[in-house]
């Protein structure tokens, strides 16, 4: 439903075989710019990784669309 998605970074840290990774997500939707803060959460095992969560403003997402 993004046309442009991209992700911009704007904080990384790691704790063992936690990391997590602070963002904003630019994409266009509907034609319409839109910019959302969130955070990845990762569980690395191996070397790679085995979980992933992702948490973003969804209240954000809906003021920028006229939903909210």
């Amino acid at each position: 439903m993004f046309e442009d998605l991209r992700y911009e970074l704007t904080e990384t840290f790691a704790d063992g075989d936690r990391v997590a990774a602070a963002y904003n997500l630019h994409a266009t939707r509907e034609g319409e710019t839109i910019k959302i803060p969130g955070m990845f959460r990762f569980t690395v095992e191996g070397g790679l990784i085995s979980r992933r969560v992702d948490y973003f403003d969804s209240l954000t997402f809906l003021r920028q669309t006229g939903q909210a």
